[in-house]
């Protein structure tokens, strides 16, 4: 996936969008919210909190990794961000939302850990029929396809 990186403002134009976004529903951008913005927005893969903290220390020091909870909470809500889960062994981790409109669908590789969107959705027939079928309201979903990516075929 392309990175976009704006030269007058030295962060990414997805962070960018992401604290205009914040700031437009009334959430403060601390300098310690904001190291974990950049650092998210930057990233092309998966990565754990602990992964966020470590890399996003770079840009604020005192950051802390309960910061990092509640800001990966506050942007899931906001649909900025989505949960990558990757079995019952190992600790979920987040990936950036990096398409603009409808639900989000990934690639992932579980070799190197990129994450590609997709955003079309076969699935949506399917949903109507259950929803129909069951009586239950159906609000969203999450498709998560795993494999290798080209580069580690």
């Amino acid at each position: 996936m392309k990175r976009f990186f704006s030269k007058k403002e030295g962060m990414s134009t997805l962070a960018k969008i992401w604290e205009d976004h914040l700031r437009a529903r009334g959430y403060r951008l601390t300098k310690a919210r904001r190291a974990v913005l950049e650092t998210m927005a930057s990233e092309t893969g998966h990565r754990t909190p602990e992964e966020i903290h470590r890399q996003a220390r770079w840009r604020y020091r005192k950051l802390g990794l309960v910061t990092v909870y509640r800001t990966l909470a506050l942007l899931e809500r906001l649909n900025l961000v989505q949960r990558v889960h990757q079995g019952k062994m190992r600790c979920h981790s987040f990936a950036a939302v990096r398409l603009e409109k409808g639900h989000h669908h990934q690639l992932i590789c579980r070799t190197c850990g990129h994450v590609e969107e997709f955003p079309d959705c076969a699935l949506d027939r399917t949903l109507r029929k259950l929803q129909a079928r069951t009586g239950f309201a159906i609000e969203s979903h999450h498709l998560e396809v795993v494999g290798q990516c080209p580069k580690c075929q």
